[in-house]
């Protein structure tokens, strides 16, 4: 997700180049932004909000964003020296789409990459959509009457109605809303999250049961 551009007017504003400091992680690119709604919400689970830190940088110096966590990081300027943002907040707050893109990808996170007549959950390469009534028979390409398939459930269902062969989708398929994408990301963490993002990230979290009255700890554990 790229930061908004510059206008002509602000462009004064940005500083100069910088330079990273001493302690830095060796590639810049190591320290992106998480980037948060004006309601510390991300903007998106799937895939994670993130600006690169170039945008982080300048959108605190156009005053778009509030720095809620920050990098041990430094990059300097001649004249100024700043710790790179980990997170950040709009300052104004950006309205969901409540009608989500008729996409491939999103009909997958929809049905959370999970083949809806097997439920074995594959990766996106091997996933391809089915139309439940198949177009030969009127069907039509729908959010109501498209599902995530496998290979081999696609080829197995053929141009046939699904009590035909007895393949009924696990989930009757429907237009999702932009929560329900939102909610579904949440299922499929980054390889990497970063410690400052966890207290904004809804992942699944496990609590550990008290040990004879003590406090209860929290683990982090993938949805899956």
């Amino acid at each position: 997700m790229a930061a908004p551009p510059a206008t002509a007017g602000e462009s004064a504003q940005l500083p100069p180049s910088y330079r990273m400091g001493a302690g830095a992680v060796s590639e810049p690119d190591n320290a992106p932004a998480l980037v948060l709604n004006a309601d510390f919400r991300p903007l998106s689970y799937f895939p994670l909000s993130l600006w690169s830190w170039q945008d982080a940088v300048k959108a605190v110096f156009l005053d778009r964003v509030n720095i809620v966590s920050q990098y041990d990081t430094v990059v300097r300027s001649p004249s100024f020296e700043m710790r790179l943002p980990s997170v950040i907040a709009l300052k104004e707050y950006v309205h969901q789409s409540r009608s989500p893109a008729f996409t491939r990808f999103n009909v997958f996170l929809r049905d959370r990459f999970s083949c809806q007549y097997c439920g074995h959950r594959l990766p996106t390469q091997d996933l391809t959509f089915d139309h439940v009534v198949p177009r030969s028979r009127g069907g039509r390409t729908t959010w109501q009457n498209v599902v995530t398939a496998c290979g081999a459930c696609n080829l197995r269902k053929g141009n046939r109605m699904p009590r035909e062969i007895g393949m009924i989708p696990r989930a009757a398929p429907r237009p999702p809303s932009a929560y329900d994408l939102q909610d579904a990301g949440r299922g499929f963490p980054p390889n990497y999250l970063h410690e400052s993002w966890r207290d904004y990230l809804y992942w699944d979290i496990e609590l550990d049961q008290d040990d004879d009255g003590g406090r209860p700890g929290m683990t982090t554990a993938p949805a899956f």
